[in-house]
């Protein structure tokens, strides 16, 4: 997985509603280094889609470039070609805010960055970046790759779901949340453990949860990073803890929680029983209590 920021001019909107990135040789008929870019993009590959003085959206790659003619919404500047380079992505995030500032913070000064000596952002259209300074956006933005999307919250914390999806205010408000607990939690790391499993994953494949339910959290526990949250991995930890299929006793060991309803749920719940939730410390021993009661006792 490759990470790309894309400037976009006033074409920003319909790049994001119709999914396109799309550039051509320059009026000279030359090709522009940063517009060649276009051509490095593979499916699965994370854009920062930034429109100022904001990152506003955050898309993936859906597949490698192909020759295509100017797209609807693309401004021709005079001497242009109309024949260029497409490339079709996903967004996993909009309505963000992201501000260029912190961004500048965040990402290498000059080229092949974005930003140039002074955080000022440079006439590139599209420029690369590391593999740090990708996950570091993600997590300033609340993003996780590639299981977030704009119309679900997978890859955000698992506390948050429920029947129904939460509005605007609430969404962007559990984003702020994530972005502030990947961030203390995976503290810069590229891999983490999985608080429940124990293996190494990359941070993409780790979400920064709630211990208890984010419903039956005050607004400072859900901002309690050292006494309310632990990374769980996207591939099955995070779901059988959040449903309660796994608790966690006083022992810090993993206990089973609620009855497995299939014989898949049941063998991956008695692979994790008897391990030591690496999260579990004099801190989150009140959550985790709290969690189990919720979980397990019947509720009126």
């Amino acid at each position: 997985m490759n990470y790309w920021w894309v400037s976009h001019g006033r074409n920003y909107e319909s790049a994001i509603n119709d999914g396109t990135l799309w550039s051509c040789p320059g009026p000279d008929g030359e090709s522009a280094s940063d517009r060649e870019l276009l051509k490095d993009m593979r499916k699965g590959d994370v854009v920062f889609n930034y429109f100022g003085p904001y990152v506003r959206a955050v898309s993936v790659v859906l597949e490698k470039w192909q020759p295509s003619p100017r797209p609807p919404g693309f401004e021709k500047q005079v001497g242009e070609s109309d024949e260029g380079w497409l490339v079709r992505t996903h967004p996993l995030a909009q309505n963000l805010q992201l501000h260029r500032e912190r961004a500048a913070d965040i990402t290498a000064v000059g080229e092949p960055g974005p930003f140039n000596a002074a955080g000022k952002p440079q006439q590139r259209y599209v420029s690369a970046l590391s593999a740090e300074e990708g996950q570091e956006l993600l997590a300033e933005a609340g993003v996780t790759a590639p299981q977030s999307s704009a119309t679900s919250l997978r890859g955000l914390p698992g506390s948050a779901w429920g029947t129904d999806e939460p509005d605007k205010k609430t969404l962007t408000t559990i984003r702020l949340e994530q972005a502030y607990l990947r961030k203390n939690l995976l503290r810069g790391r590229l891999t983490a453990p999985c608080s429940i499993c124990g293996e190494q994953y990359p941070a993409r494949l780790l979400i920064a949860g709630h211990i208890k339910p984010r419903t039956a959290s005050n607004d400072d526990e859900r901002m309690d990073f050292e006494g309310n949250a632990m990374l769980t991995c996207a591939l099955g930890c995070d779901a059988l803890y959040e449903w309660g299929y796994v608790v966690v006793g006083p022992d810090g060991r993993i206990h089973a929680g609620q009855p497995a309803e299939t014989p898949r749920i049941a063998a991956a719940v008695e692979a994790l029983v008897g391990r030591i939730c690496t999260a579990f410390d004099e801190q989150t021993t009140a959550a985790f209590a709290e969690n189990k009661r919720l979980m397990l006792e019947p509720q009126p």
